[in-house]
């Protein structure tokens, strides 16, 4: 939690805020921003920091009251806490010896702007002011703008205070009396900054803009805050938020301001309604996030073992155990071919439909696992592990089920699994592990392995016996892990059973990267990862959300802490986009920004702040996993929805479970159409969209056929687009890193130890390959942990 130590009212709705944050502190640059939450239930919103002490520990902020959550914050008081503060973030004010340099704020703009103002004199610049508000009383900070300008003037919009008229009046009086300008800055309202260009550009002075009011997520994540900057498409947070004014298309930037009025509008509304029907209550949500449980939860006991055995673990897993010799003699393998492959139930497709927090699967029971248990041939050379990308020991674990002994089954998992209860849940396990599967020589189905690694896992966590796996002594080296998603979380797992002191940083504000932004509860509830990275921390992995290595706190620093060891597992979390006519209109959306604002900030659940446009007709573009992620999530939220796809149906890179639930689910599917444009209406809202009919022509260099384009369009109507066509590894990280050798998209270049160009930082994951499965980002980090691992003590024992 970040403790508010001051709070200084400017006027009515205008206040200023120190809150406690000392890493950001000490990190922070003029112009960057934070991120800032401010409680369980609040959207993520960007602030720029107007001012740091070191010292204290403290960074300052200036607020407005203007939408939910700027309410909000500033109805807190010194001594209260806001839940979560990210940063600093955002590329900084490039400082240099101008000459001299005219700095024009509006409104609060003049907080982001005074930082700049300060660097600026600090380099030899004459420092020209202008700051201006509506009134005298909205005139903030004038006493310490004035103590870092060589001239200030003050204007506002009634004359009650300096001179009457806009803040473009007092520039151009600046430029007249000067008679050269090298440079100018101006931050406040958008209208503003448009009209500050418009006059700058008649005098020929170049001038820098803070565009940062469009921002929405501020890490890059989602690809909301994207403009048109010099005719090419930036994101805002990553490659702002401060521009060459000029280059800006400022009528897309005031359209994409409108995108949640009328949510925000609503989200206001309702909390207005419930601060007057209980002005002290805080408005609670019903816990979503737990989903009732099923499957295996009602069928826990019976004349299974409930409990662990006293085995070691070297009875538990060898293949000529006494046990495990006694059941395969317990049946023949011609016997065993003849079994049915069992199939998972579901929840009726026209009811999941409807709920985003019942699982679709619900799981086998205790004696389904064990009739599909015995369909193991327990091969002496078992070719599934070897398409398991974390060498699961899978005949073992499964021959544990067979036998009853289902703690067992879970014990082996988490030998090599950090998260097995999600790789049975998400894995694709039909082009891994199952498709070795010796029966599909057989011309049968392979082992469910996906379904009993789900089952061990459940029901290990439901009967309250939840067993660590063996560790190490510790040796107290520290380690550092950059990201909570499946690399990070598996390389800290078994980093931990090594016996190292394991420290992960996490950039939002809940643990598990994308298993908890990017993957719906429908398909993997949040409870069940939170299990899985509990389980860490009784390993003795430490957990530290909200901050941004290559930001917050970089690699040196790390080193200087005595971390000897470092990961990389950021992710992959910069959206994709097609770089098509009109994809910047309103409502055409990112995957990305789609399911995060769901599933993280769960925008549906009305007594939350997030705000969300729900479309009535919405067109998804993809075909992976992702794409049905969304078009499923859609559907949840009361749209009819369309998947569009550039190949056919047998092309599609997702699941085919996923796409027979999403089909089940009466999700249309648009396949060899691709789309090339989309039409806005006055308000730049997305209303049509134009496809470009496709064929298949010859196979491409991974072997599916190549989409080639007919001539012919079809054009279809859309209140709401989502494109899911990808996303390539943020930059914030990797850029962050002196020396560190880069691969294409800002990928890190490692070798066969998943190490990179710098000795002690190792790798995987999407950061690396750029966008994988789960499971491989899971071997990304098992194998980086090994090789770190020999590493570590090879150094140790010189």
């Amino acid at each position: 939690m970040f403790r508010i130590v001051k709070k200084k009212r400017f006027s009515e709705k205008v206040f200023l805020f120190e809150i406690e944050a000392p890493m950001i502190a000490k990190s922070r640059k003029a112009g960057n921003f934070v991120i800032v939450r401010i409680d369980s239930k609040g959207e993520r919103m960007p602030l720029t920091i107007a001012d740091s002490d070191i010292k204290r520990g403290t960074i300052t902020l200036v607020v407005q009251e203007v939408g939910l959550s700027s309410i909000k914050l500033c109805r807190l008081n010194e001594g209260d806490n806001v839940a979560d503060v990210v940063g600093p973030l955002g590329t900084p004010t490039h400082i240099e010896k101008f000459g001299t340099v005219i700095c024009a704020g509006g409104g609060v703009g003049v907080a982001p702007m005074l930082p700049i103002i300060r660097a600026l004199k600090a380099a030899g610049n004459r420092v020209l002011s202008v700051i201006a508000g509506r009134n005298k009383d909205l005139i903030i900070l004038e006493n310490e703008v004035r103590a870092s300008s060589d001239r200030l003037i003050i204007m506002t919009d009634d004359g009650s205070y300096g001179e009457k008229g806009m803040v473009t009046a007092g520039m151009e009086k600046l430029i007249q009396q000067e008679g050269h300008v090298d440079k100018a800055f101006a931050i406040g309202p958008p209208i503003m900054m448009k009209f500050c260009c418009m006059l700058t550009q008649k005098y020929g002075i170049p001038t820098d803009v803070s565009l940062n009011t469009i921002m929405v997520d501020g890490t890059g994540m989602c690809g909301a805050c994207r403009l048109t900057i010099g005719g090419k498409t930036k994101f805002v947070c990553i490659d702002g938020p401060e521009f060459d004014g000029s280059l800006v298309d400022w009528d897309e930037m005031f359209k994409r301001m409108g995108t949640f009025k009328r949510a925000e509008q609503e989200e206001l509304e309702h909390f207005k309604t419930a601060a007057n029907a209980s002005p002290d209550a805080e408005l609670k949500a019903p816990d979503s996030s737990v989903p009732a449980e099923n499957g295996t939860a009602n069928n826990c006991k019976g004349g299974m073992k409930t409990d662990t055995t006293a085995e070691n673990v070297q009875e538990m897993t060898s293949r000529e155990a006494q046990w495990r010799k006694v059941l395969r003699a317990s049946l023949k393998p011609k016997d065993r071919t003849t079994i049915q492959r069992v199939t998972m139930p579901e929840l009726d497709a026209d009811y999941r439909a409807t709920t985003r927090t019942e699982e679709v699967n619900i799981g086998l029971t205790p004696e389904m696992a064990m009739q599909e248990a015995k369909r193991c041939l327990d091969c002496v050379n078992p070719s599934c592990v070897e398409g398991c990308p974390v060498n699961i020991n899978i005949p073992t674990f499964i021959k544990n089920i067979e036998r009853g002994d289902f703690l067992s089954a879970a014990k082996v998992l988490k030998q090599t699994s950090a998260l097995p209860a999600v790789c049975g849940r998400v894995c694709p396990q039909e082009k891994q592990c199952e498709s070795r599967c010796t029966y599909l020589k057989m011309n049968k189905p392979a082992v469910a392995i996906g379904y009993l690694e789900r089952f061990a896992a459940d029901y290990e966590r439901q009967s309250g016996l939840i067993s660590v796996p063996e560790m190490a002594p510790a040796n107290n080296i520290k380690i550092a892990v950059v990201g909570s998603g499946p690399s990070g979380l598996s390389f800290a797992g078994d980093m931990a059973k090594r016996g190292y002191d394991v420290h992960v940083f996490e950039a939002l504000h809940e643990i598990g990267g994308v298993l908890k932004y990017g993957i719906p509860e429908f398909r993997l509830p949040n409870s069940i990862v939170d299990v899985e990275i509990d389980n860490l921390r009784k390993m003795g992995v430490h957990f530290t959300t909200d901050c941004i290595v290559g930001k917050t706190i970089s690699i040196e620093q790390l080193e200087n802490d005595g971390f000897k060891g470092i990961f990389v597992g950021s992710g992959a979390g910069l959206p994709n986009f097609m770089g098509i006519p009109g994809e910047n209109l309103i409502n055409v959306m990112s995957s990305n920004e789609y399911l995060t604002r769901v599933n993280l900030m769960d925008a549906a659940n009305p007594d939350t702040d997030t705000p969300m446009n729900f479309g009535k007709h919405v067109m998804v573009v993809g075909g992976g996993n992702t794409a049905m992620d969304s078009c499923r999530t859609a559907k949840r939220l009361g749209a009819e929805v369309t998947i569009v796809y550039r190949r056919s149906e047998t092309e599609m890179p997702a699941r085919i479970e996923e796409v027979k639930h999403a089909r089940e689910e009466g999700i249309n599917f648009l396949t060899l159409h691709n789309p090339i444009e989309y039409i806005g209406d006055a308000n730049g809202t997305v209303k049509q969209a134009v496809l470009e009919v496709m064929r298949l022509g010859e196979p491409d260099e991974g072997g599916r056929r190549r989409p080639e384009p007919t001539g012919e369009t079809k054009v279809i109507d859309v209140d709401q687009v989502i494109v899911a066509i990808g996303v390539s590894p943020n930059p914030l990280v990797p850029k962050s890193v002196a020396g560190l050798e880069l691969g294409k998209k800002n990928t890190i270049t490692v070798n066969d130890m998943m190490r990179s160009s710098r000795h002690d930082l190792f790798a995987g994951g999407d950061i690396v390959r750029g966008g994988a499965t789960v499971i491989l980002a899971m071997g990304d980090g098992r194998r980086a942990a090994e090789n770190m691992d020999k590493q570590l003590m090879e150094e140790q024992n010189k």
